[in-house]
């Protein structure tokens, strides 16, 4: 008796480029909540709408994460929402302070020397500026990138001390670089796109804005997603 043939080796899954644009309109109900969305993005200029968009795109990467077929989440919970979005904004006001103080440990005694009547502490306060915006691209282009992973952990963990487990999140971002570096242009290109909506009375960028978070949300957790297969 010969023994069968093993399966196949199923094809490996790529990074879907196109899927993160498209996702949001394949669910039957996507206008009503991006309209929502919207209103919550506009809420956010009292900062506390935010930490319903953070709750709300928590859920959203985890629907993702879980294969849903339509990972768009409903506006059914908002009590989550918050106390989540609460907890991922804190990460994100964590990670931020550092570069916030080290700014301002240059920024003051430079904009101290330059309104004094000393040419050269003027000349020494032009030179500390221009050093801190040349250290800000760096390190505000470091933080872009580290970020969202630092945020995905807690998300996926459900824990604030998540966002810290440094070897762990530096694991991830060096082991799905492709798909990580992909994700991160899917963000930006989402970013341009969402301009569009100032030529809708200028009130649509608050919609495609938030349609360009979902986008960006959806593309990291498809990282993710595809990190636990290989």
């Amino acid at each position: 008796m010969t023994t069968p043939p093993p399966p196949p080796p199923r094809p490996a899954q790529t990074f879907d480029f196109g899927r993160p644009f498209t996702f949001v309109f394949e669910d039957p109900e996507w206008v009503q909540k991006i309209l929502l969305g919207g209103v919550f993005v506009l809420a956010s200029v009292g900062i506390v709408g935010i930490f319903f968009v953070y709750g709300y795109v928590a859920r959203l990467v985890r629907n993702v994460i879980a294969g849903m077929q339509y990972p768009l989440p409903a506006w059914d919970d908002l009590g989550e929402y918050f106390v989540e979005g609460l907890r991922l904004f804190a990460v994100a006001i964590v990670y931020v302070i550092p570069i916030i103080l080290l700014v301002m440990m240059f920024m003051l005694p430079s904009i101290a020397m330059e309104v004094t009547d000393n040419e050269m502490f003027r000349n020494t306060g032009a030179l500390m500026t221009s050093c801190v915006w040349c250290l800000m691209f760096p390190l505000s282009l470091a933080m872009g990138v580290w970020l969202p992973g630092a945020l995905l952990m807690a998300v996926v963990d459900r824990r604030f001390g998540a966002a810290f487990e440094f070897g762990r999140i530096w694991q991830f971002i060096r082991g799905n670089a492709g798909n990580y570096a992909l994700a991160f242009v899917t963000r930006i290109i989402a970013g341009f796109i969402a301009q569009l909506g100032i030529l809708l009375f200028c009130i649509g960028i608050v919609f495609t804005g938030f349609w360009a978070v979902l986008v960006g949300a959806f593309a990291f957790a498809q990282t993710y997603r595809l990190s636990l297969r290989r």
